[in-house]
């Protein structure tokens, strides 16, 4: 559409529209900020080498680098590495949490803006029938394209916005999760339950050597009599 048929179609649906076109201005420049907000950063992607990145915070990239210089900046014990994931969990999610309020309040109040022209067009349609004369079915027809013009603009743009909007919940969600993940790593590396837990591996790995070696014994005792039990 040209920028003239764009004006005659603002024009046609009154004032109404004008508010409609300034509330999906405001709803998409806020869909669309929140959007590069929560998939800008690697925070919710792979976690490969997310080990290695705690083990060395000054070797991590991105956002989750930033976690985990802040993290474990200076000598921080466990219990402050876990009041600093919980700022950082509270900034994260305040900051898509109160957007999100104000893309919601938006995408509600659009088919209500809608609704209003609706009630506007109706109002001219009576004032026309009321009015009879030749001119009365012009005022007629032009007060129902009104409503039914404003009621269409209202649901056009709340309708990607819900979708939109549950997109954005989604990742909130897969944000809050990578982050407590990336908290019980460091609480782990910190504490030094990794170094634990390849001990414990290693010694898995020795053990079936061991039960082979004196496996033999045993039976040999077997062989000759019972076998002396301790």
């Amino acid at each position: 559409m040209s920028p003239n048929e764009i004006l005659a179609v603002l024009q046609s649906g009154g004032w109404v529209m004008i508010l409609l076109a300034v509330l999906a201005l405001i709803l998409y420049v806020t869909a669309f900020g929140l959007m590069h907000f929560v998939y800008s950063g690697n925070l919710g992607g792979k976690k490969l080498k997310w080990l290695d990145w705690v083990r060395k915070p000054e070797t991590a990239a991105g956002q989750v680098g930033e976690i985990l210089q802040y993290t474990q900046h200076g000598d921080a014990d466990a219990k402050r590495i876990q009041q600093r994931f919980e700022e950082v969990r509270f900034e994260t999610s305040s900051r898509v949490s109160h957007r999100l309020v104000l893309l919601n309040t938006l995408v509600a109040a659009a088919p209500l803006a809608g609704l209003l022209g609706t009630v506007i067009g109706m109002l001219s349609t009576f004032s026309g029938l009321a009015a009879g004369g030749s001119e009365s079915m012009s005022i007629v027809a032009g007060g129902i394209h009104e409503a039914l013009l404003t009621t269409q603009t209202g649901l056009m743009i709340a309708l990607p916005g819900v979708f939109i909007s549950l997109v954005i919940k989604r990742r909130k969600h897969t944000l809050e999760a990578a982050i407590c993940t990336l908290e019980s790593m460091t609480l782990i590396h910190k504490t030094g339950l990794d170094a634990i837990v390849e001990e414990e591996d290693e010694e898995e790995v020795v053990a079936p050597a061991s039960t082979r070696t004196t496996a033999p014994a045993y039976e040999e005792e077997i062989m000759h009599g019972e076998p002396q039990l301790a």
